[in-house]
């Protein structure tokens, strides 16, 4: 194996305990890490020492959970130029229009991400946070925002619960994708 097959290993191996870390906020031990990821314990504190040591990683009274550093990184990730920016305001219109609860989706990594979120229902805001998948069982009234090529950039959506509106999700739709031009 060469240098660029061997860091990519470990870089990958690095991604698997940080994506483990992502669902449990409270922070989880490290056998509990080294079993779900399938990985050698001796590996995964390894792995978790040098991602604490970049702030990718924080311990605290012998839990492990995502770091700061993270955080900040994430914050200037955009799924598309000016996207984010471009939903914030037409999400909080739809929410309060429509009383369900709004999120903007991308493509990312062969799934699909919640890259925004205006949440109505308390529920929600747990269920339906940007950087997780939609939630299996969550139904979703939606409609594609269009880059200025008329490529699919993301998907602006309600929560279907009781009266979903797909000709205001639309035209909500259609505002962002103005906004992008």
């Amino acid at each position: 194996m060469n240098n660029a097959e061997s860091d990519r290993g470990v870089l990958g191996r690095a991604f698997t305990l940080l994506d483990a870390l992502v669902s449990h906020s409270d922070g989880v031990g490290l056998s509990w890490i080294a079993h779900s990821c399938g990985v050698p314990k001796t590996t995964a504190y390894r792995l978790l020492r040098q991602l604490e040591a970049l702030g990718a990683v924080q311990r605290c009274d012998g839990l492990y959970r995502v770091g700061s550093n993270l955080f900040r990184l994430g914050q200037a990730w955009e799924p598309y130029p000016r996207l984010l920016s471009a939903a914030r305001r037409p999400l909080d219109v739809l929410a309060a229009a429509t009383k369900a609860s709004a999120v903007l989706t991308v493509r990312s990594h062969g799934g699909v991400m919640i890259a925004a979120a205006s949440p109505v229902r308390v529920e929600d805001a747990l269920l339906l946070r940007p950087g997780c998948a939609v939630p299996e069982g969550v139904e979703l009234v939606m409609a594609p925002v269009l880059a200025p090529t008329g490529r699919n950039v993301g998907m602006v959506g309600t929560v279907s619960r009781d009266h979903p509106q797909p000709g205001f999700v639309s035209e909500i739709a259609r505002a962002v994708s103005a906004a992008l031009r």
